[in-house]
This record gives C-alpha cells, sequence and structure tokens, in this order.
C-alpha cells in the first residue's frame, strides 16, 4: 500500500529520516513529500528501498504492532540506516559499527521484525571484516619477511663487492716500481 502526504501535515516536532545522512533531521523543504509504504511512512526518496524490503521480504513487518505513527517511522528509519551501514565498503565498515548493527538487528527483532534475512547479511559482513583483518595480518608479516630479505641480499651484495674487491686487487699486476 502506496500513500502520498506532505510533509508540510507534520508537526515541526516530527523527525523525517533521510538516507542520504545517518541522522534524524528536521526536513528543510516544506515541498518534501511523506509517502506511506505498508503502513510506514518514509521520504519520496526512499520509497523505492522500503518497497524492495517489503517485495522481497513480505511478512517482514507482520509482528510489528507499534501504532504509534512517529514510532514506526523512526524504526523503519533506523532499519534504513541499518541497511545502509550494512552496504559500506569493508574498508569503510569496522568492527564497532558491526557490533552496533547487531545490537540494532536485536533490538528491530525485539520490537516485532523479521530480519533472518539481515541477520544473515550481517554474519556475512562480520566475516568478511574477520577475514579482511587476517589478511591484512598476512601482508604485514609477508611486507616484513621481504624486508628482511632485502636487507639480507644488501648484505650479501655489499660482501660480494669487497671480495670482488679484494679479487680484483689480488689479480692486479706488479709494476716493476712496486717490487723495485
Amino acid at each position: 500500500m502506496v500513500k502520498n502526504t506532505e510533509s508540510s501535515e507534520t508537526s515541526d516536532d516530527e523527525h523525517n529520516y533521510s538516507s542520504s545522512s545517518e541522522e534524524w533531521s528536521k526536513s528543510s523543504n516544506d515541498a518534501d513529500e511523506i509517502v506511506e509504504v505498508n503502513g510506514f511512512q518514509v521520504l519520496d526518496s526512499q520509497v523505492n528501498q522500503v518497497m524492495a524490503i517489503f517485495e522481497k521480504h513480505p511478512d517482514m513487518a507482520s509482528d510489528f504492532s507499534l501504532e504509534n505513527q512517529q514510532l514506526r517511522n523512526a524504526y523503519m528509519g533506523v532499519l534504513l540506516n541499518l541497511i545502509m551501514t550494512i552496504c559500506q565498503s569493508p574498508d569503510e565498515l569496522t568492527m564497532d559499527d558491526l557490533n552496533k548493527a547487531d545490537r540494532t538487528v536485536l533490538d528491530l527483532t525485539k520490537a516485532g521484525f523479521k530480519l533472518h534475512w539481515l541477520r544473515q547479511k550481517l554474519d556475512e559482513a562480520f566475516l568478511k571484516n574477520e577475514k579482511k583483518w587476517e589478511i591484512r595480518a598476512h601482508i604485514r608479516l609477508l611486507e616484513e619477511k621481504v624486508k628482511k630479505r632485502k636487507l639480507s641480499l644488501s648484505d650479501l651484495e655489499s660482501d660480494l663487492k669487497k671480495q670482488k674487491a679484494a679479487a680484483l686487487a689480488a689479480e692486479t699486476l706488479c709494476d716493476f716500481s712496486d717490487i723495485v
């Protein structure tokens, strides 16, 4: 179910979640449209994301029974923010982010959302993050080994130059004046 309403109908205290931001902010433009999707009011820019969630997971909110519209909207905003967090690149996603996301999934599940699909994605993100740190640790180890080998090679090259110089000195022909 999708229904359009204007944000000018909302009170000054009502906050709208912006998917381009990780925080709740007051709508700065009275022309922003609020659209109702499956009982949740979201910004027009979020409609496709919310509809995609409900298309893939139609029973996601079947046990979610909050009546307060602002709370319903807040929970949907938290869910969208959570999904955006998990979508970050592995370089941007920290273990702290993942731990916060884990607690958020638990909170949303307690509120009645069925998020087994999101739990699976979060578990995959945890594994990727652990793998990333394992790989980086192995890279550091290999770089240290390469550095040591380069130093060892440098030492060997220095010794080789000294031996060649000594061999050249030993092979130098004696001059008559050297002997007399």
